[in-house]
């Protein structure tokens, strides 16, 4: 048992021993690769307060509709938005319609036409409107991050309903639809 100790003692010895005259490593340099995979990220929310307000009580005002963000770390991606009116983007104007189930009495109207506009709350990025069509191209480099690899962008899509005589609209519920499409360029 003594010779097992002192075997063990002599070890421990030398390996602490060895640890207080160890040498540098070699290298100098260390370089780590690795290969960043693609996102792509296009995010829309709409606003719930837009789905249900009193029209008439908008009158003259701006109402958000919704808001978008696109962060893109592909430093070639290029980004475009249109929207259209109506579900499948084949109406003439963006406009509130009275809904089926309402007829408007003889001499009212019952289609108030509107403008979309989309606005960025990001450096450097311009806001457009439309009464027929909105398209704006998406992203700024270099403001996220300060990283010029990275598109990115937020901004908001507003519905501008203008001064109207509610008197000469039929009472009832309205809407607007607008279809919305991101082209990959």
């Amino acid at each position: 048992m003594k010779i097992k100790n002192l075997i063990m003692a002599t070890l421990l010895l030398m390996l602490g021993v060895g640890v207080l005259f160890a040498f540098p490593l070699s290298f100098t340099t260390m370089q780590l690769q690795g290969l960043m995979p693609v996102t792509e990220i296009f995010r829309v929310e709409q606003n719930d307060e837009a789905l249900n307000f009193n029209l008439a009580d908008s009158r003259n005002s701006t109402v958000r509709v919704g808001s978008y963000s696109i962060t893109s770390n592909d430093s070639t991606a290029q980004f475009h938005l249109f929207i259209n009116p109506g579900e499948d983007g084949t109406d003439e104007q963006f406009a509130f319609v009275l809904d089926p189930g309402y007829t408007p009495e003889p001499g009212q109207q019952s289609r108030l036409p509107i403008i979309i506009r989309v606005t960025s709350s990001t450096a450097g990025a311009v806001s457009v409107s439309g009464a027929d069509k909105v398209d704006k191209s998406l992203g700024v480099r270099g403001v996220y991050t300060a990283n010029n690899d990275i598109l990115f962008e937020l901004g908001e899509i507003l519905a501008e309903i203008p001064d109207f005589n509610p008197d000469i609209f039929a009472t009832g519920w309205y809407s607007a639809a607008i279809q919305l499409q991101i082209q990959v360029i």
